[in-house]
């Protein structure tokens, strides 16, 4: 790799970007994975929430109040948690949102990495192709008898 322009601590420090990378990637399917499982709950909690409600307006309609009122207390509880679980959603979405800017900047340090290891090895030839013109213009007794006769 020396030979291309390219030493160890820029390849050290693409491969710690990549790994970086990755598992900042890994993590942020992790985060995304946790927040559509407490939608789900939140949903599930929801429709069990709205279902004590149908139930004990029933109860009511059929007079039996006492059975209608553990439903609504059921009722209030699942609501209860589901306030929890919300909150948890909006925690939740906000790690989402903060794992994305930072998979974005690492991806955008991966590129400007990509970059910087390409202009090396560039330049590296550039200076070969200029360092065997050099050699070929001085070394080489044909190209100065062209010189010398003005027929470069």
């Amino acid at each position: 790799m020396e030979k291309m322009g390219i030493n160890q601590d820029m390849l050290d420090a693409a491969e710690d970007i990549g790994a970086s990378l990755e598992r900042s990637n890994e993590g942020l399917l992790l985060v995304q994975e946790r927040l559509a499982s407490l939608q789900q709950q939140a949903r599930t909690l929801d429709n069990d929430a709205q279902e004590k409600y149908k139930q004990a307006k029933q109860l009511l309609e059929s007079n039996n109040e006492e059975r209608a009122r553990d439903l609504l207390l059921d009722r209030t509880k699942l609501q209860e948690k589901l306030k929890k679980v919300l909150l948890q959603c909006a925690e939740e979405k906000e790690r989402v949102q903060q794992m994305e800017r930072n998979v974005e900047a690492l991806s955008e340090r991966a590129s400007e990495m990509d970059a910087m290891l390409r202009r090396a090895v560039g330049a590296r030839t550039t200076q070969e192709v200029n360092d065997l013109d050099m050699r070929m213009s001085v070394d080489d007794p044909l190209l100065q008898k062209f010189k010398d006769a003005g027929l470069e």
